[in-house]
């Protein structure tokens, strides 16, 4: 028998849908039917070679394809997440792949444990073991404390140290400290204290014992005389001079501590992290600063490979050099808990190759004898609660308690964001009502940014609010939220999650109705993330302008750091490059390098336009490159660059031209104009070609007031 090419038979291959990494022993490589998703087009038809269905019989296959989805595992079923259906079907399949990823993920943890002999945890019963371990939040209290002229220079002075810092009490005693002011007249420092008894007392001992000294303790309750009383007792031998004065504190006036670090934030790093200057002698101060340049710094994409061309890469740089900091013989001697965090945190931000890094980091910390409280777990634990592994976060939660920590707040919230059942969050939320935990600000506020979002979701899903004819009243649903959880529940992160969902649901006009509440009653502090998610939302192009200005104007006065970043670009950039607009691809290219805001995949896309012929993608954009890079400006850098002129060397040349100038129209004003003109273009393109020279969108410049400030963008000449 001859085994020629027809007859050739080849075994039939499967192929492992699971993105991340593998976690199914070799034994089992291919996995059972349960564990691989049916593609998306399974799901839900694309139709090419029929005509569009109606949004009922969409809705019917879709709810048809989400009851054939792999079964979740018993007892675990509460972390899958589930499957929504939006009006727009692209969001609906996307969902729907969320929802299969979801159960993958928590079969190869469960093929994990079982190869590892792991005992699989149930959520009840880790429900159970916090709230053994949890106490109860007592009566919320407001104090204000005065430093007296002569201590107030050095208590300022030990206040920002790393480890006696405001922010460090705060996340070791969960309170909510702030400076109110120091007196012009008198140089008097006054400081208010807020949290719960307990907290209260443990703050107070700590600044009794920091300063020696207390002018007035100014409390709401003169029943707290006593308390003050054995509070100075435990802090002191010598006694300072306390004096109690009554006054009316709405607990609702309780704001939140953001303290203001000293260390450098995000910047650009243009050097290896390896050649980051060390300091000359190693102090609690500069090991903390050291650490900070070491994990703030952002190597640009563009100069990645040519700092770090073969070896480790700029991640495992900086947790190599980390774990050196922490065991070798000269530094460690000055680490402090602040540091700690900081490399902690960076670690299990840099992914899941990184954890057991992580791990070794705390080991050497804890053999340091470092003093970490529960807001070093919380940091495991919310990465555990990302990942939806239950086993581990159980790990770290009895870990916590054998060290002598507490579960408070924030293990709470991890854990709620952890489940993604709205039935078991209900009955966590009554757990935690039971517990009285609710009072606190800061938990309060972490309660209503999960909550709410099932409440809002629950609204938009029923049948009267599914279409986005009619628009959703935002402003009742706030009220009702607030009488729940009180006022100040909602901060940015669940403004920018309440308007993505909106976004799914096509609430367009609850959208607008939301950011105007915002920018009048001022009730969150939106950053840029809120323009990026309502552009990401906008059906159309001339609405992503709308909204650019719109937001970029009500946020002038009242919010002037809300200003578009390399995204914003990005997120523009793409739908004018989809629709072939050279004037706004021309805005969009040149206000960005002016702003040093453009991003990798816009100089990506416009250095394949330059570099090839024609392409698939850009034959109807090849001959308008002039337009978006300017006629002159191009023909110079090509004559510099004959074979491979670059989207970096065009942004030299804009630079060079703009020194020391700056647009003189604004960004969305000048993003309209090209708009309208690209739309004339379309229609008169229908007739024939068109000279590019009377079709460009000027850009005039003028003096600017400072020095032009560019990031992000090196020249590669």
């Amino acid at each position: 028998m001859s085994l020629g090419l027809r007859s050739l038979w080849r075994a039939r291959t499967y192929t492992s849908r699971g993105k991340e990494l593998s976690l199914i022993p070799r034994e089992q490589h291919n996995p059972p039917s349960a564990f691989r998703l049916p593609s998306p087009q399974r799901l839900l038809s694309t139709f090419r070679d029929e005509k569009r269905p109606s949004a009922a019989a969409t809705e019917w296959r879709a709810r048809r394809a989400s009851k054939r989805r792999l079964r979740p595992l018993p007892n675990q079923h509460v972390l899958v997440r589930p499957a929504f259906l939006y009006p727009d079907r692209r969001e609906t399949q996307r969902s729907l792949h969320k929802h299969g990823r979801s159960v993958t993920r928590l079969h190869l943890l469960h093929a994990y444990n079982e190869a590892a002999a792991n005992p699989v945890s149930n959520w009840r019963a880790t429900l159970g073991y916090m709230l053994r371990y949890t106490s109860v939040t007592e009566e919320m209290l407001k104090f204000r404390v005065i430093m007296r002229r002569g201590i107030a220079a050095e208590t300022y002075r030990l206040l920002s140290e790393p480890d006696t810092s405001l922010s460090r009490m705060d996340q070791r005693n969960k309170t909510h400290t702030q400076v109110e002011s120091i007196s012009p007249k008198t140089g008097d420092l006054t400081i208010i204290v807020s949290g719960s008894k307990e907290s209260m007392r443990r703050t107070l001992i700590d600044l009794v014992r920091l300063t020696g000294k207390i002018k007035f303790v100014r409390a709401s309750d003169p029943s707290w005389e006593e308390l003050l009383s054995n509070m100075r007792k435990k802090a002191s031998s010598k006694k300072p001079k306390v004096e109690l004065v009554d006054v009316n504190v709405a607990d609702d006036a309780i704001q939140e501590f953001a303290s203001k670090s000293a260390w450098p934030k995000d910047y650009v790093l243009f050097k290896r992290a390896d050649e980051i200057a060390r300091p000359a002698e190693w102090t609690k101060l500069s090991f903390e600063r050291y650490v900070s340049e070491l994990v703030r710094g952002r190597v640009p994409s563009h100069l990645a490979n040519s700092l770090y061309p073969i070896g480790p890469n700029h991640q495992e740089t900086v947790v190599s050099l980390l774990l050196g900091l922490f065991s070798s013989g000269e530094s460690r001697s000055a680490a402090s808990v602040s540091a700690l965090k900081l490399a902690i945190k960076f670690i299990e931000s840099s992914g899941g190759g990184f954890h057991r890094d992580s791990r070794t980091l705390f080991n050497h910390a804890d053999s340091l004898g470092l003093p970490m409280g529960s807001d070093v777990f919380n940091q495991f634990l919310v990465t555990a609660s990302k990942d939806r592994d239950l086993n581990g976060f159980d790990t770290i939660l009895k870990l916590m308690v054998r060290k002598g920590c507490r579960v408070e707040g924030d293990a709470w919230m991890a854990f709620l964001a952890m489940i993604e059942s709205s039935l078991a969050k209900k009955y966590i939320l009554e757990k935690l009502e039971d517990k009285k935990l609710m009072r606190s600000p800061s938990i309060r506020h972490a309660i209503g940014r999960q909550m709410a979002l099932v409440d809002l979701r629950e609204a938009l899903s029923t049948k009267e609010h599914s279409t986005p004819v009619e628009a959703y009243d935002i402003e009742g649903f706030l009220n009702v939220q607030e009488e729940k959880y009180g006022v100040g529940w909602m901060d940015t992160m669940t403004l920018h999650r309440i308007v993505d969902i909106l976004g799914l649901y096509g609430q367009w006009q609850a959208c607008n109705a939301l950011c105007d509440l915002v920018f009048t009653k001022q009730i969150a502090s939106p950053d840029v993330v809120l323009l990026n998610t309502m552009l990401t939302h906008a059906r159309t192009i001339s609405q992503q302008v709308a909204t650019l200005r719109s937001v970029l104007r009500r946020s002038k006065q009242s919010m002037p750091w809300l200003r578009p970043d390399d995204v914003t670009n990005n997120i523009l950039f793409r739908r004018a490059w989809r629709e072939r607009r050279p004037n706004m691809l021309r805005v969009i290219w040149r206000y960005g390098v002016l702003a040093g805001s453009t991003h990798p995949k816009m100089r990506y896309l416009l250095t394949k336009l330059l570099q090839r012929g024609r392409l698939s993608a850009v034959d109807d954009l090849k001959p308008w490159e002039d337009v978006i890079f300017g006629r002159a400006e191009l023909a110079e850098m090509r004559a510099r660059h004959p074979k491979r002129l670059a989207a970096s060397h065009m942004a030299s040349k804009h630079l060079d031209q703009a020194r020391g100038k700056t647009p003189a129209v604004p960004f969305a004003i000048k993003l309209a104009e090209a708009l309208a003109k690209d739309t004339r273009i379309h229609k008169l393109a229908a007739n024939g070609p068109l000279d590019t020279e009377p079709w460009t969108v000027e850009i005039p410049l003028k003096p600017a007031k400072s020095p032009l400030v560019v990031r992000g963008v090196k020249d590669t000449t």
